[in-house]
């Protein structure tokens, strides 16, 4: 009964039957001759026409994660801040007039796609404002932002968000040598068939991970000198490496994906891209209780799970 209460609510989260909207409902006004966006978050201004009264100070870019839909997932923060290009990532690209192309479920793409993608949408994005773009990531969408990071080291980033961030992946490479392939594919298989994607499931995705994935993962985790914030729920605890966390990881009370709906998590990303850090209000507001009793807890989670994890290979904390 619980195996087919599991596969009956994914199947359900992934055809769209059940869907986790952004929180707090905020609804984008009619467009005017001095908005920036348009419906979905495609900018209907010229590079001239932002130096005129409307002028920006800044832009966003929110990449939602496996299975979203374009282009209507940063409404909320668009909302929240009128004074900054806010547009959605599209898995698809752009089209011929530089705009985010809709589509109703993102896609099964490489690592190395989606990278390339979001670097040409963020080069977009800093000629349309002059400025360099602030990165919203959620899941998915963070293995894209490892991928351009890497792949194209001076694209014009001033911040980077990180939403329920996969950390450390590919590791799948070293369950290869230990767990017999057949195994591996018959989970994939078995998770495809629960989706829209068909038995082969993210095949294109979960190659190309474990091929370069963590290549990226450990370029992207050195000292570039870009402020970032992590906010990561509480039950991915499991995936971290039992380390001492930087201050600029907190934590919530929640499952993977679906932070970008929670409000509070809003508000916290919000005050980082205007001032640099949450406040210490904005934490307090995060559900489950104290930033010091959660991050205990995932202390405690992360050092459990270890356990249970492949070994690792190589020295998981930074400088040890």
């Amino acid at each position: 009964m619980v195996l087919a209460l599991v596969v009956g609510t994914a199947r359900l989260a992934f055809t769209g039957t059940v869907r986790f909207a952004p929180g707090g409902g905020a609804a984008v006004g009619p467009v005017t001759g001095d908005d920036l966006t348009g419906p979905g978050g495609a900018s209907t201004a010229s590079p001239k026409a932002v130096t005129g009264p409307a002028r920006v100070n800044g832009a966003v870019l929110v990449v939602e994660g496996f299975g979203s839909t374009c282009c209507h997932g940063a409404d909320a923060l668009r909302a929240a801040e009128p004074d900054l290009l806010v547009r959605e990532f599209s898995y698809l690209g752009l089209d011929a007039a530089g705009q985010p192309i809709p589509y109703s479920l993102a896609g099964n793409l490489s690592i190395q796609v989606l990278g390339d993608r979001m670097a040409a949408q963020v080069e977009t994005l800093y000629r349309l404002t002059g400025a360099p773009v602030d990165i919203v990531a959620e899941s998915e969408g963070t293995l894209g932002l490892y991928a351009m990071l890497a792949r194209h080291p001076h694209v014009p980033v001033r911040s980077v968000v990180l939403l329920s961030p996969i950390v450390q992946p590919g590791q799948l490479v070293q369950a290869g040598g230990t767990v017999p392939g057949a195994a591996l594919t018959t989970l994939n298989n078995l998770i495809g068939g629960m989706s829209p994607y068909g038995r082969s499931g993210a095949q294109a995705l979960i190659s190309s991970v474990s091929e370069v994935g963590a290549s990226y993962f450990a370029d992207v985790s050195r000292d570039h000198g870009l402020p970032w914030l992590a906010v990561v729920p509480l039950a991915d605890a499991v995936t971290l490496p039992a380390c001492p966390w930087p201050r600029n990881v907190i934590f919530v009370e929640a499952f993977h994906g679906g932070l970008l709906g929670d409000r509070s998590v809003q508000r916290v990303v919000e005050t980082f891209l205007v001032s640099g850090e949450p406040s210490d209000q904005d934490l307090d507001d995060l559900a489950g209780g104290s930033q010091q009793d959660l991050r205990g807890a995932a202390q405690l989670i992360a050092a459990a799970a270890a356990a249970w994890r492949m070994p690792d290979l190589h020295p998981a904390c930074p400088g040890s």
